[in-house]
């Protein structure tokens, strides 16, 4: 019977060989050789393995994303912590994915009642605008607020609770709110005077209320110093830090400099800031209204001041920079300054780390908009991009829109010398 199977086998390969071209053959033996080689592989395989070199598919993976929609995001590492806060170590923001942060954005009115208040111009606030924020590539938004009102309306209760919302809605899209009191403007505050005591009611409740909310920041008075008073400037903002980091608080916070937020000289040149400044997540605020030492600034002096802060290990923002338009209708200052410090400004942060938020994208008054990022004075959600940008606005969106690749730190956030990083690794960089 094996004799006879034999035999019938041996004159179906000899009729197969006689019969079938060549080039057919040599295909049905190179299949023959793959299944012998894959029944090796198998027979002779790692019990441990899990299937295909991974490896290899990773690579055939990574080429066809880069041949559809260029390199591959890199995955973080499972093993890295990721900070899940923001830590300022020296002149360095980490986000809380481990990249350092630069704030881009715009000062903005948040509505608060339904009538015009405070810096909205008419055309209302940022509620309802995480869109248009993201259409115009912003990453921080630094909320113009009035926190006390002596005449009581609204009452600081209407304000503080009105901003909730917003302030939510932002922060859940992943938007930096910086809130900022406008309160006490150019008036040397000093701790325990009227301005003072009511203001602190406000942040005792507002800090308290987002503490555990890493996207708000806290940045207690705009521009409470028209001179260079550095022991009474020390005296309020340490006040401030102290009163929340010894309870446990540690938001990031931006403590306006002298001379109403333009002594970027001072900050350079005096070491009045220094021990404060490299506290845990303090960031000194920058307002480039364009003058420096009682002189209109160049460019020249704004890279030079900033870079000797920075490199004391300083962190610093430029949260406040515009140009009006018409030009003579600015308010802060020399509006011809305005307008070089906003181009002086511009020049640092496309050369550094240094963030910039525009002045103002919704209104400078109750009634208008001097520094508008539109020539039609609306708010800057309207249309977008439409192509109705002031000359200075049009140079804001090519800034905002600037391609901003993630940058892991690389140092170690324990250094921020925060209470809430203690616990990290220290490779816990995203």
């Amino acid at each position: 019977m094996v004799s006879a199977i034999g035999e019938g086998i041996k004159d179906r390969l000899a009729t197969l060989w006689d019969t079938t071209p060549l080039g057919t053959l040599v295909g049905y033996l190179a299949v023959a050789l793959a299944l012998v080689v894959a029944a090796f592989l198998y027979l002779t395989r790692d019990p441990g393995s899990q299937g295909p070199d991974t490896a290899v598919l990773s690579s055939i993976e990574t080429s066809t994303d880069e041949a559809i929609s260029g390199p591959a995001a890199e995955v973080p590492d499972p093993a890295i912590e990721q900070p899940g806060s923001f830590f300022v170590v020296g002149a360095d923001i980490i986000d809380p994915e481990g990249n350092v942060f630069v704030p881009v954005g715009t000062n903005a009115a948040i509505r608060v009642t339904e009538y015009p208040y405070v810096f909205d111009g008419g055309n209302g606030g940022v509620n309802g605008r995480v869109d248009s924020i993201k259409t115009w590539g912003w990453n921080t938004i630094r909320a113009s607020l009035q926190c006390y009102n002596e005449t009581g309306v609204p009452s600081q209760q209407e304000v503080i609770d009105g901003i909730d919302a917003t302030v939510n809605e932002l922060t859940e899209a992943r938007i930096v709110v910086v809130l900022a009191c406008h309160d006490g403007t150019g008036a040397d505050v000093e701790v325990n005077d009227e301005i003072e005591v009511q203001v602190r009611a406000f942040w005792d409740q507002v800090v308290n209320r987002y503490r555990d909310n890493p996207y708000v920041w806290f940045n207690f008075f705009n521009e409470p110093f028209k001179t260079h008073e550095p022991e009474q400037w020390l005296e309020l903002h340490r006040y401030y830090y102290d009163r929340y980091r010894n309870d446990g608080v540690d938001n990031v916070m931006i403590l306006d400099l002298p001379i109403f937020g333009q002594g970027i000289d001072v900050l350079a040149e005096d070491p009045f800031a220094d021990e404060l400044g490299t506290s845990c997540n303090t960031v000194l605020g920058w307002h480039a209204w364009g003058a420096v030492s009682g002189a209109q600034a160049t460019v020249d002096d704004y890279l030079e001041f900033s870079r000797a802060a920075t490199g004391r290990g300083l962190a610093v923002v430029i949260s406040e920079a515009g140009v009006p338009d018409p030009l003579d209708a600015g308010t802060a200052g020399n509006p011809e300054w305005n307008k070089s410090g906003y181009y002086a400004a511009l020049e640092v942060a496309l050369n550094s780390n240094i963030g910039l938020l525009w002045w103002h994208g919704t209104g400078d008054t109750d009634s208008d908009l001097y520094y508008p990022l539109k020539l039609d004075k609306s708010g800057f959600w309207s249309a977008n991009n439409s192509g109705s940008l002031t000359a200075a606005g049009a140079t804001f969106w090519e800034y905002s829109h600037r391609e901003r690749r993630d940058i892991p730190f690389e140092g170690d956030v324990r250094d921020s010398g925060c209470r809430s990083a203690a616990d990290l690794g220290p490779n816990a960089t995203g």
